[in-house]
């Protein structure tokens, strides 16, 4: 029996026709929401996307309901098909590296030219030198070679300085021999390794006559580019089915023997002469830029992704009913006759999901941080371009400890942050959260590996905590307190002597009522006293490991925890300060941007910044900026905040203007018209296509009838 036959076409949904809930949400708003658009793009940057959107939207080979039901060799063939699409639009618009960024988002889906544009091609402009780049550079630009970045290994990732992979150089014929001497030295996990690209940038240790001078970025081609064969001497295959993320194919390489030249050796900032002299140019750190510059990437996706899972949710409570109206009695409501409760229900007297304060707590504080992470991330991306300006034209790398410690904190929180969040909101859609047709659990599945690779949370909390623990030795060693711009300003205006003595005179700050909870000035001093604590704190702590004899690592383990903390305070000083530096952006905006949206904004940065203060309400008592009971006037205050964003959250959710082929979201839809998308997805499942199952005829006709086992079984009808 056919689909047509279990299941008849419906005509239920009306593309143009938008539900009453979501109408009346969107009715009440007090902002228009094409203006918090502005507020969160920028008029430049939303033209771009809007283009890129009309060319996304209605192009059949971006759809993204097939990733509902598709099993792992045809996503991967997808996943193909969308690449060769992306290119002939990169290739007939002629994109900008901005717009370039905007079709990676706007995708949304896995696939191999993601880790081309954000890895290999990054890795090529910052650390290959002038020569190099004219050779290499242009054909990456136009995918006439694809690319990936070679680092990770079976039994080495985090550690970069354990790698195993060795690059020998050979005199006689000035070319490097690269190895992968042993099964743990196998190179593992590079996006699009196994069977799509051409060339990777490939870390291994640089040796010139038995010494080893560490890792460092060798230009390898893998396959040839004609036949797409693996190159001789080099092993490619795919690490197997994943969580999720199966739209790359995540590779493995091993290399034997394998040949380049010498000039292959990335030389911007080291490099080999044909006599084996070994040099430095510039800072060496800058070798490790290209993950600097992917953690720069993630944190301004960050954002982004966590709202798309806030839209799904909050739009789906929207439409979503369940109890009786708050303003109808229980007792009644559950004595009513079954026939009247549903016609009530048809009738809308059933509560909206959304109005209730647990589910807006879920939901709501997301969605400021959501904003919170959006502002921080073009901030982080500017610190960075300032950066490698600074690098490259003035060689002044002045700026690489700030970006190097921003970025990595900001990696580690963010993610985190919107990994947990994004799982919040499917917990949040009941049970059709559980659906792959919800749009969440995927989303969450291809966001989750970012919460790992480019260094997961505790080992960026030990590159951050180093770096905040020199700015400690700094400010403890009388040096100079960096400009006032700097993130880590707050660490040498912050008197360690001062706080230890006032212990036990005014324990636990303010009184209850005389804290101004919405005042963004007190919001940044309490986030920058709970992260000086911390910090000042775990500085003591190693200092007291160091004097007990303990080596430096284990010193550092004894801090480790301690690290992860102040991690995140340092973390949500900086995203406060920069939607704070938003906010005073907009008001002084060119042309004015509505007060509503302002006032708005205001409300989400207050949400954000009292709900995690909330979160960690211990480590502000322990600080002194608040005491024991200064926790339910918090809640109050946070709970004021939840009434103020309900008659703006379906507004705020639109403003973000994710179109509904990219939130790929049956719940989500912007005509709310959620039960007909869930019934229309199950046409698409491949267990549908028959009335009876394969499994029937070779299994259950079996266990319904055991004498048939061995005779002659049902045939198909």
């Amino acid at each position: 029996m056919s689909l047509s036959t279990v299941m008849e076409p419906t005509t239920l949904v009306d593309r143009h026709s938008v539900v009453p809930d979501l109408q009346r949400e969107r009715q009440r708003a007090s902002f228009r929401t094409s203006d918090l658009t502005v507020a969160i793009y920028g008029t430049y940057d939303l033209e771009k996307i809007n283009r890129i959107r009309k060319l996304f939207s209605h192009n059949p080979k971006f759809r993204l309901s097939d990733l509902w039901w598709m099993p792992r060799s045809e996503r991967y063939l997808r996943a193909c098909e969308r690449a060769e699409e992306f290119v002939r639009l990169c290739r007939q618009y002629k994109m900008s590296d901005e717009e370039l960024t905007i079709m990676q988002l706007a995708v949304g889906e896995d696939f191999f030219l993601l880790l081309h544009l954000t890895m290999f091609l990054p890795c090529l402009q910052s650390l290959a030198d002038d020569e190099q780049c004219d050779w290499w550079v242009p054909l990456a630009r136009d995918f006439r070679i694809i690319g990936t970045y070679a680092q990770t290994e079976l039994a080495h990732g985090s550690n970069v300085a354990g790698l195993e992979t060795t690059a020998d150089y050979d005199e006689g014929t000035e070319e490097w021999v690269l190895n992968t001497p042993s099964l743990s030295a196998t190179k593992w996990w590079p996006g699009g390794l196994a069977k799509s690209c051409t060339h990777c940038i490939c870390m291994a240790r640089l040796k010139i006559r038995g010494k080893d001078y560490g890792p460092h970025p060798f230009f390898l081609q893998v396959r040839d580019l004609n036949t797409h064969e693996a190159i001789k001497g080099v092993t490619l295959f795919d690490i197997g089915q994943k969580l999720g993320y199966n739209g790359m194919d995540n590779g493995a390489m091993q290399l034997e023997n394998v040949r380049i030249p010498r000039r292959h050796l990335l030389a911007r900032y080291s490099s080999v002469d044909k006599q084996g002299n070994h040099k430095k140019i510039g800072n060496d750190k800058m070798m490790y830029g290209t993950m600097t510059y992917t953690r720069k990437q993630l944190v301004m996706g960050a954002g982004l992704h966590l709202a798309k899972a806030c839209i799904i949710a909050t739009r789906y409570s929207a439409v979503r009913r369940q109890f009786p109206s708050m303003e109808m009695d229980m007792d009644s409501a559950t004595q009513a006759d079954p026939a009247e409760a549903a016609a009530a229900r048809m009738g809308g007297s059933e509560s909206q999901v959304l109005d209730y304060s647990t589910q807006q707590l879920t939901i709501f504080p997301l969605m400021a941080t959501a904003f919170a992470m959006h502002f921080t991330g073009l901030w982080t991306h500017a610190l960075y371009n300032k950066m490698m300006a600074k690098a490259r034209m003035e060689n002044d790398f002045s700026l690489l400890p700030e970006c190097h410690a921003v970025t990595s904190a900001l990696k580690a929180a963010t993610t985190l942050i919107s990994a947990d969040g994004m799982e919040a909101c499917r917990k949040a859609l009941g049970g059709h959260g559980f659906l792959n047709a919800a749009g969440v659990p995927l989303h969450f599945a291809s966001f989750l590996p970012q919460a790992t690779y480019e260094g997961d949370f505790v080992v960026l909390s030990i590159q951050t905590g180093r770096s905040l623990l020199k700015a400690v030795e700094h400010k403890m060693k009388g040096k100079s307190p960096p400009p006032p711009e700097s993130t880590m300003r707050y660490i040498f205006d912050f008197d360690p002597v001062a706080f230890m003595g006032q212990q036990g005179e005014g324990e636990g700050g303010s009184e209850a009522g005389a804290v101004d909870w919405r005042d963004p000035q007190w919001q940044k001093q309490a986030l920058e006293k709970r992260a000086s604590v911390l910090i000042y704190g775990t500085a003591q702590d190693f200092m007291a490991a160091t004097q007990k004899g303990h080596n430096s690592m284990r010193a550092l383990d004894d801090v480790k925890i301690e690290m992860c903390r102040l991690t995140k305070a340092h973390a949500h000083v900086v995203l406060h300060r920069c939607f704070q530096d938003k906010i005073q952006e907009l008001q002084s905006h060119t042309p004015p941007i509505d007060t509503n949206v302002i006032d708005v904004l205001k409300t989400l940065s207050d949400l954000y910044t009292l709900y995690w203060i909330d979160q960690t309400f211990g480590e502000f008592v322990l600080a002194r900026v608040l005491k024991a009971d200064h926790a339910m006037p918090l809640l109050q205050t946070i709970k004021q905040l939840l009434k103020e964003v309900r008659p703006n959250a379906v507004a705020i959710a639109d403003s973000w203007n994710i179109p509904d082929n990219l939130l790929n979201s049956a719940l989500g839809r912007y005509d709310g018209r959620v039960y007909e998308a869930l019934y229309e997805s199950t046409k698409y499942e491949p267990l549908n296509q028959t009335d009876v199952s394969e499994g029937y005829y070779r299994h259950i006709q079996y266990i319904l009838h055991p004498e048939r086992k061995g005779g002659s079984p049902q045939s198909r009808l």
